[in-house]
């Protein structure tokens, strides 16, 4: 399989390399980024995430692909489609997103997350997306209004891999056809 490499006006979305773990650790590290994500995460934790969506790019054809700034070749987080591997979600096509904190309010999610949806659009057509978060994400909620998702709060969950009275553990879901956009 050829590598994935795909250009927005600022940004690339491209597959994982191995000199990207300090600048994604960066964001994984970072308590303002995990505040609503679930803990922060070591730099073998963020190396083993790395490696997990390097193997579903491998099984998939697509992942939570690296975003690079073009302007300075920074990795400053992830955006992409996995297949859903929590049982709420399972084998779903699912859109997610994490961000540095200082590229936070620039509209570097939204640019690259209208890009993974038009790759949907063109590469599994008719096949829905969903995106979920934590209740309390009022941030990637606005975002995925933004991108026309559609509330469904009959699907609204407990994430199973959140500890019970965690305030993160309540999630909600968005669905999308990438087909209906515009």
């Amino acid at each position: 399989m050829a590598d994935f490499r795909h250009e927005t006006g600022r940004l690339w979305l491209r597959d994982w390399r191995d000199g990207d773990c300090d600048d994604f650790h960066r964001v994984c590290g970072d308590p303002r980024v995990m505040a609503t994500l679930g803990p922060v995460m070591s730099r073998g934790e963020t190396a083993k995430l790395i490696a997990d969506l390097q193997d579903r790019a491998a099984r998939f054809g697509h992942t939570f692909w690296a975003l690079e700034r073009k302007s300075d070749g920074r990795v400053i987080g992830f955006t992409g489609l996995v297949r859903g591997n929590i049982a709420q979600i399972e084998g779903e096509l699912e859109i997610g997103w994490r961000l540095a904190a200082d590229c936070w309010g620039q509209g570097y999610a939204r640019e690259a997350a209208e890009a993974s949806l038009d790759w949907a659009k063109a590469n599994r057509s008719g096949e829905p997306v969903v995106a979920i978060t934590a209740r309390a994400n009022a941030r990637s909620r606005a975002l995925m209004e933004r991108l026309g998702m559609t509330r469904r709060p009959e699907r609204d969950f407990d994430h199973p891999r959140v500890p019970e009275g965690d305030p993160l553990r309540p999630h909600v879901l968005y669905a999308i056809d990438p087909g209906a956009r515009r």
